[in-house]
């Protein structure tokens, strides 16, 4: 399937990298990026491996660490990757940030 991005998904993933670089180092940076890809080919092949989401009974949610989540939806042939959230931000912003163009 093809696989796209929303700004919102771009904006919130080099914001995690940008910390990563400057709170830890290249290497997890490196790995975080390496996660995301390879669950990005997982989703590709099987786009309904993770759970539909709580928050809006659309998007699924695709657990990268411990830290963040990705939020992806199915439309016809393509993922359209939305979002990237921490896992330990207010879960009050989920809602607003999941709202559909």
């Amino acid at each position: 399937m093809k696989v796209v991005w929303t700004r919102k998904a771009e904006n919130s993933f080099n914001g995690i990298v940008d910390y990563l670089l400057d709170i830890w180092n290249i290497e997890i940076a490196t790995s975080f990026v390496n996660t995301v890809d390879h669950t990005i080919k997982l989703i590709a092949k099987n786009p309904e491996m993770f759970k539909i989401s709580e928050y809006d009974n659309i998007s699924r949610e695709a657990f990268i660490t411990k830290h963040t989540t990705m939020f992806y939806r199915i439309l016809d042939n393509t993922i359209e990757i939305e979002y990237f959230w921490g896992n330990f931000d207010d879960p009050e912003k989920i809602n607003e940030l999941l709202k559909f163009k």
